[in-house]
């Protein structure tokens, strides 16, 4: 005999699983087909971070896509089949996401200074090989820092001195020793200026904010926007986890309503 969920709430509350879900494992379908195209189209991004000793952008969205279509993959085949065992397992995993949300937060904040400057040794990292073209071979790296320094308009990463410091930007010094003044990138220079250098002037041919005070501003700008963000996943989670369990504790109440059903034929 098979049991079904048959109460307006318990249907509502499968619906709204399978949509989420659904959207989930198309997403994560998404993420894991482009990660996949990204690492086989000839390295692409396989030189970012390289020497930064940071993980390459394929392989976190391989890694994330991954999870999302296993994660979605129990939702959606316990909802439709109406499997308890596969809505358990679901349900399992979710309250571990929420509960490894919580520590992560935690630990972020914690852990906030040493993450700040493993941070900073990693954009170092990054700008000793701005604008080499031997080590960065698909010129990610020099892309990666200019689309940063226009999106945020900020020059280095404690200030525009930092692209004159040989031990921070040691390519880009290196390649503009020559130059009678100091160079700074074209994305260190404000719109009207195509090029400009580094100087005490007073006009402002440059963004003389550094991208680490500019990115502290923009997450204070913009904590508020965060915070929701984060408080309505973790709602969004709390809701699904429910729904889930709406279906299960339904599945479950028909089973053993047969049970007793089925005892008291037999005894009779």
């Amino acid at each position: 005999m098979a049991f079904k969920v048959t109460t307006c709430a318990g249907k509502t509350s499968k619906v709204l699983l399978l949509i989420v879900n659904i959207t989930i494992f198309l997403i994560g379908a998404g993420i894991l087909g482009l990660g996949i195209y990204y690492h086989l189209n000839d390295g692409l991004y396989e030189y970012v971070f390289r020497e930064a000793e940071v993980i390459t952008i394929p392989s976190i969205m391989m890694f994330f896509g991954s999870i999302f279509i296993f994660i979605s993959f129990f939702s959606i085949v316990g909802a439709i089949c109406e499997v308890t065992v596969m809505l358990k397992v679901y349900m399992g995993i979710v309250a571990i996401i929420i509960v490894l949300e919580a520590v992560i937060m935690a630990v972020c904040v914690a852990m906030r200074g040493d993450a700040e400057t493993h941070a900073i040794r990693v954009v170092h990292n990054l700008m000793e090989h701005y604008g080499n073209t031997t080590a960065d071979e698909l010129n990610v790296i020099t892309k990666t820092i200019d689309k940063t320094q226009e999106w945020l308009e900020c020059c280095g990463l404690d200030g525009p001195a930092d692209w004159t410091d040989p031990e921070k930007a040691t390519y880009w010094v290196n390649a503009h020793m020559d130059a009678m003044e100091d160079e700074l990138p074209s994305s260190c220079c404000v719109e009207t200026y195509q090029t400009c250098v580094y100087s005490n002037s007073t006009i402002e041919s440059f963004f003389e904010v550094g991208c680490k005070t500019a990115l502290q501003d923009f997450v204070k700008e913009n904590v508020v926007y965060i915070t929701v963000s984060g408080i309505a996943l973790i709602i969004a989670q709390c809701m699904i986890l429910i729904c889930a369990l709406k279906i299960r504790f339904e599945l479950e109440t028909n089973y053993d309503i047969y049970c007793v059903d089925d005892m008291q034929m037999t005894s009779m």
